[in-house]
C-alpha cells in the first residue's frame, strides 16, 4: 500500500475543511438520535430535529429546513422555500408520508448535487431513514 503525503498547505486546509464538514454531519445524526431518545410527542420531536438541521450543512448561515409529515409542516423559524432544495421522502409502514428538506436561501456555487455536497445527500437520506424507523416503532 502506497502512502500518501500532504504536499501543500492548500491540501492541509482542504483536508481540515472536509473533516469539519464530516464532524458536523455526524453531530447532526447524534443529535437526532438524542432528540428521539427523549420520547416526546411526534410534533415536538420533528420540530426539534428540524431546528438542528441547518448547522450540519456546508453553509448553515444560508440554510433553512422543513420536515413534512402526516399533513403537518415543521420548519426553522426563518423558513422559506427556494429553488435550491435537497430533500428525501419517506413513508411509514402505516402509509403516512413525509419529507425532510433543506433549502439554501441564496445561490451558491455548484458542487455534487447543485449547491449540495454528495455527503449532504447521504446525510439527508440517513436522517430520513432514522426518522421513519423511529416513526415505525
Amino acid at each position: 500500500m502506497e502512502e500518501e503525503f500532504i504536499s501543500s498547505p492548500e491540501e492541509v486546509n482542504r483536508l481540515l475543511y472536509e473533516r469539519r464538514e464530516r464532524l458536523k454531519e455526524l453531530a447532526c445524526i447524534n443529535a437526532t438520535n438524542e432528540i428521539i431518545k427523549q420520547h416526546k410527542p411526534v410534533p415536538e420531536t420533528l420540530q426539534q430535529i428540524c431546528y438542528i438541521l441547518p448547522a450540519a450543512w456546508q453553509f448553515p448561515e444560508f440554510t433553512v429546513a422543513r420536515i413534512l409529515f402526516d399533513g403537518q409542516s415543521y420548519e426553522t423559524g426563518d423558513f422559506r422555500e427556494t429553488e435550491w432544495k435537497l430533500s428525501q421522502t419517506f413513508e411509514t409502514i402505516q402509509g403516512k408520508k413525509g419529507e425532510i428538506a433543506v433549502f439554501y436561501t441564496r445561490k451558491l456555487r455548484d458542487f455534487d448535487e447543485g449547491p449540495f455536497l454528495r455527503e449532504e445527500r447521504q446525510l439527508i437520506d440517513n436522517l430520513a431513514t432514522i426518522i421513519v424507523n423511529w416513526l415505525n416503532t
